[in-house]
């Protein structure tokens, strides 16, 4: 089966002035005094004061006591890049402020204990004799482990960017939180943990101070922390507006110059060598899922230790483990993806089902969501899939399509045959009994169908503006640059160019030749991955209509003009 058609949604607004013109009217980009310099300058002095974050004055006033009293403190984390990057920021600052500090970092085992604070972990810090524990990333919703944590006697500390539950608030000695419930929100909410972290640690180097002539050492952990803060809110796609376009930039700008060594090894991995601009597509794809893997199929500690190590030495010998986790990641995600899309090609039923649920005992739990999105994608439906655990369980991941809250039609229909669940409008993980399975993949893939029926759903490709095949030029492209770094809510800018005839037949390239190659008038090079199977679409001299997302690439020492291609049809009429 191929991918289903894609719905196409451009601006309708003036199409008059340059590319970058019409991009920024497109998107509204705001050009108060703070739009502009956000957009031309986005420097580190943009950012809100720490303590215009509510609670990280209070979160910071406690970790700062208990660090100066010499209690024993810990960082709790969560095991994914953004919980990563938080933990090591808290753990840099502290170290900075106090080298003898008596400081540790717990982060969960994702298979056996799952996410967020439990019980058990709480007890075992507290036998450690633990006085303070800090989560980042996680805690806001953990009412019952929070209650734990007092019974304990535990300082609980939080500082979250996910939905807080008020009973964890008051159960917790401090919480810090863009959005706190009872609190005027954060001057900008849409924060990753990381990001939190670095809040909260700024905060408390201002306090360790004693004011705002913060002493040089603890400056400089701070700013060698913003590539850190850039990593996470990548990782956790945060979109990157306000605050997140001057992490992510700053961050980007200055990561092969700081001095964490963890960092340096993971760019050296990626072939990231110095003095090349990081983009935020390397950190999305190459440094991103290195620290990822090792969360899904080992132990995310062994990834923070990566990003608190002053040893070059060990950096790199984790990194060596990290790669070599993110490749198996890699051969279990292509094996993953096959079974399944043999599974739907074979039965109509699922197929033809309003979401694709499938459960297997083969696969693993920590990589059957990036599957999800690839399976929900191909076949334009929600996707589930599930591991099937030898303790009766079968646990898994969900993505969604633009028009279908997966979360909500989950817990409206299903959420007597949850164990455990959770996510967002367009991703959720889960538990479910095995013998559940079935049922519970009727109840879903029915009422997605009732809801696909009921309005515009399905996949969409966005355009920001239309554009003629002459304006494809290095020339007119160079001024979009300004826009960098690109991601959620600043995506690379996308084009509509309507009836234009290829210049020669489409060849096909790569391995296994999936990849479609062909040219424009005026020689403007178009690259469609993976599209083998719609490349008949693409004629000599029959017109079609494209979007494209256009970039300067260096071949053989030239500059050229490649264009990516989102899209194909056959030309429409206006």
């Amino acid at each position: 089966m191929t991918a289903i058609e894609s719905r196409w949604l451009g601006a309708e607004k003036d199409q008059s002035g340059s590319l970058l013109d019409r991009v920024m009217a497109a998107r509204e980009y705001p050009m108060d005094p703070r739009g502009r310099e956000l957009l031309n300058a986005p420097r580190a002095n943009l950012l809100h004061q720490a303590r215009t974050l509510p609670g990280a004055t209070a979160v910071a006033e406690r970790l700062e006591s208990a660090v100066r009293a010499g209690r024993r403190v810990a960082i709790y984390g969560d095991y994914d890049a953004d919980g990563i990057t938080a933990t090591a920021i808290l753990w840099r600052v502290i170290k900075a402020a106090r080298a003898d500090a008596n400081v540790c970092f717990y982060v969960p085992d994702r298979i056996d204990e799952g996410y967020g604070l439990n019980d058990t972990a709480l007890e075992t810090l507290a036998a450690d004799d633990v006085k303070t524990v800090v989560t980042v990333d996680c805690g806001a919703s953990a009412v019952a482990p929070s209650r734990r944590a007092r019974e304990l006697g535990l300082e609980l500390l939080i500082t979250d960017h996910h939905h807080v539950d008020p009973g964890c608030a008051a159960e917790a000695i401090a919480t810090a939180h863009p959005a706190l419930p009872g609190r005027e929100t954060a001057p900008f909410v849409d924060l990753c943990g990381a990001a939190v972290s670095f809040k909260v640690a700024s905060e408390f180097a201002r306090l360790w101070c004693g004011g705002e002539n913060v002493a040089a050492v603890l400056k400089d952990a701070l700013m060698a922390c913003i590539p850190l803060v850039a990593v996470g809110s990548i990782a956790d796609v945060v979109p990157l507006v306000d605050e997140n376009r001057v992490f992510v930039a700053r961050g980007l700008a200055t990561i092969q110059s700081v001095e964490v060594a963890g960092l340096r090894a993971l760019l050296d991995d990626a072939e990231l060598e110095k003095g090349r601009r990081v983009d935020a597509s390397d950190v999305g794809f190459r440094l991103g899922p290195r620290l990822n893997a090792v969360g899904r199929l080992g132990h995310a500690k062994e990834a923070v230790e990566l990003l608190i190590t002053d040893d070059p030495a060990r950096a790199r010998a984790i990194v060596k483990t990290l790669a070599e986790l993110n490749e198996q990641r890699r051969e279990m995600d292509r094996a993953y993806f096959e079974q399944a899309c043999a599974r739907i090609d074979a039965d109509p039923a699922i197929a033809d089902a309003g979401a694709i649920v499938l459960a297997d005992e083969r696969w693993h739990e920590g990589v059957v969501g990036i599957v999800a999105a690839k399976i929900s994608e191909r076949h334009g439906k929600p996707a589930i899939l599930m591991a099937l655990r030898g303790d009766g369980t079968a646990k898994g991941s969900g993505r969604s399509i633009e028009g279908i809250d997966i979360l909500a039609a989950v817990k409206r229909v299903a959420s007597d045959l949850m164990i455990r669940g959770g996510g967002h409008a367009y991703a959720l993980g889960l538990t479910v009994r095995t013998e559940d399975v079935p049922e519970f993949a009727r109840r879903v893939s029915s009422e997605c169908a009732a809801l696909a029926s009921g309005g515009a759903v399905g996949p969409v490709r966005r355009y920001d503006a239309e554009a003629e095949p002459a304006e494809m030029t290095a020339t007119e492209l160079k001024p979009l640059e300004i826009l960098r770094p690109f991601g959620r809510g600043n995506p690379e800018p996308a084009f509509l160019i309507r009836n234009v005839r290829p210049v020669a037949a489409p060849t096909l390239f790569g391995s296994a030749k999936n990849h479609v190659e062909f040219f424009l008038p005026g020689g403007s090079r178009c690259i469609w991955w993976s599209a083998v199977d719609r490349s008949s679409v693409v004629r000599q001299g029959v017109p079609i209509d494209l979007i494209v997302k256009p970039s300067i690439e260096v071949y053989r020492g030239v500059r050229r003009v490649q264009l990516v291609v989102q899209d194909v049809r056959a030309s429409q009429t206006r």
